[in-house]
């Protein structure tokens, strides 16, 4: 049951985070924050996070990766009653950027807790990806919705106290499933699930390594989605969305996401395939085109419903294609959020610039640009080599 339950954990800490991010940004917004600066809070956690990243990356361990989450609990906690007590742009910057390095004290560890409590049960690569996507996913669309919900009978400040309150009960999980697995013996494996394992690892085993794909076209999809986030505060305040149907949008994109990477664990040879890479694409060219003429409520839930299809597909890839090699699988997850901290720096900077120079809907269609350019070289290699 504990190697189903630890997943709840991304989804909490991800909707505390998605949550910061949605309170923060409308907050600059309505305060009349260039686009620029609504967009750069996220810039601001980005660059903090990819160093944070790395670093603890080379600290993380078995022994410690509990007790590394439960820190970054504390933290998160801590950080949320600052942003309760917050009342200026300077301050928010500071806080946000700290919370870069809370998430990277949680999301590093938790992926190799995450392996230690899953030894307790078997699981495909695809069908791994699949559950992880989809938590860390739920808990993005969980954030905006919940605080977009809240923020009218309790203000943002008591949004902020809620976040608190539940890091503090991840922290009290954490804690509660690793004096679990130090006190239970290891369970000892049967032949017939070595060789579940060991046909599970053939599957893919003839397969080439496409990690540096996922690396460059997942970083533009990322890059895209980041900018959607960052610029999205803006243009929605400008056409006059109010607070709660902007928190229902971006939950939508995420909701949507999460289920399609649940979905899309159920497959086991699409992301090696042209034709679906291509298909997932052009929804996400068709969503940003939507993202930049919309101008109602209605309109923007469905350019991020259509783009929730293509983040769901881009993020399963760029995390299946660096986790189906055992032997670099450590090697590439921390490069995975190295990209994951770049491209979160870039997207929101390059939006929030070409928002203010030209127009709010211009950085969507320079993403869409980039994406459909992105997806056509991508399926083109896929397809040349179509024998994989």
């Amino acid at each position: 049951m504990s190697a189903i339950l630890i997943y709840l954990f991304p989804t909490v800490i991800d909707m505390v985070l998605a949550s910061v991010f949605f309170m923060t940004t409308v907050w600059a917004a309505e305060h009349g924050v260039s686009a620029s600066g609504v967009s750069n809070l996220l810039t601001a956690w980005a660059g903090v996070y990819m160093i944070c990243a790395y670093l603890v990356g080379r600290v993380v361990g078995k022994r410690n990766a509990a007790w590394l989450m439960i820190a970054a609990c504390v933290a998160t906690a801590l950080l949320s009653a600052a942003l309760a007590g917050a009342a200026s742009l300077p301050v928010m910057y500071a806080l946000v950027a700290l919370e870069g390095v809370a998430m990277a004290l949680f999301f590093i560890p938790f992926q190799v807790f995450m392996k230690i409590v899953g030894q307790r049960k078997q699981q495909s690569t695809p069908a791994s990806v699949g559950l992880y996507t989809f938590s860390w996913s739920s808990g993005y669309a969980l954030g905006p919705f919940v605080a977009g919900m809240l923020w009218g009978p309790l203000g943002w400040r008591g949004c902020h106290a809620i976040n608190g309150l539940a890091a503090i009960g991840v922290a009290i999980g954490t804690y509660l499933i690793h004096r679990h697995i130090v006190r239970s013996p290891a369970p000892v494996e049967s032949d017939q699930s070595n060789r579940s394992l060991a046909s599970a690892a053939a599957d893919y085993a003839g397969k080439p390594d496409l990690a540096w794909m996922s690396w460059i076209f997942g970083g533009m999809g990322c890059i895209a989605v980041a900018a959607v986030r960052g610029i999205f505060p803006s243009s929605g305040t400008a056409c006059g969305v109010p607070k709660f149907e902007q928190g229902l949008i971006l939950a939508a994109l995420s909701a949507v996401q999460a289920l399609v990477g649940l979905y899309l664990g159920r497959g086991k040879w699409w992301m090696y395939r042209p034709l679906p890479i291509l298909g997932f694409g052009l929804c996400g060219v068709t969503a940003l085109v939507l993202f930049s003429i919309s101008r109602t409520p209605a309109a923007f839930f469905i350019a991020a419903v259509c783009f929730g299809v293509y983040s769901g597909s881009f993020f399963f890839y760029f995390v299946f294609h660096s986790l189906v090699h055992p032997d670099r699988s450590g090697r590439y997850v921390s490069v995975n959020e190295t990209v994951v901290g770049l491209t979160g720096i870039i997207g929101p900077v390059l939006a929030g610039l070409a928002a203010d120079k030209l127009a709010l809907w211009a950085p969507y269609l320079m993403a869409a640009g980039m994406v459909a350019v992105g997806i056509c070289v991508q399926a083109a290699i896929h397809a040349r080599k179509e024998r994989w």
